[in-house]
């Protein structure tokens, strides 16, 4: 199901929310919901937090229809909240300092993600065009 933009521009304002409800506790652990949350990541203590004011901001019908901004589409991964199918596994918390989150994917999705499926009409189309290009070639060299 294809969300419209006024659900991911309720989603932004969701996570403006609720990072300005947060008061930072000092220790500025980078697993913190607070932290996670400027990432894009929604910590599973907060979770069901984050859906309710999602579901009542959407439900409401404050946010625009018009498509997303850049600005808008590079906050808080809105852009892979838009294509899921573009990640190549889940996102998980690591204990890592550096990166709290990683992905975690199996070759399978590595493949699904990268990998450009062939499709008919482009090889018809290419092959169409050698075709002409020899045809061509073998009309100069007659004359």
């Amino acid at each position: 199901m294809v969300m419209p933009p006024s659900y991911f521009r309720a989603r932004i304002e969701v996570f403006r929310y609720l990072i300005s409800r947060h008061e930072p506790d000092g220790s500025m652990e980078k697993t913190s919901p607070r932290e996670l949350l400027k990432q894009g990541f929604i910590h599973p203590d907060i979770k069901s937090s984050f859906e309710g004011y999602l579901k009542s901001l959407t439900s409401s019908g404050q946010m625009t229809g018009e498509p997303l901004t850049f600005t808008e589409l590079c906050s808080f991964n809105t852009w892979f909240a838009m294509h899921p199918g573009k990640i190549a596994g889940t996102e998980s918390l690591t204990t890592s300092q550096a990166f709290p989150i990683t992905i975690k994917g199996t070759r399978e999705d590595i493949t699904r993600v990268i990998i450009v499926k062939d499709d008919k009409a482009r090889r018809v189309r290419i092959t169409r065009a050698r075709a002409i290009a020899k045809l061509r070639t073998l009309s100069l060299l007659k004359s």
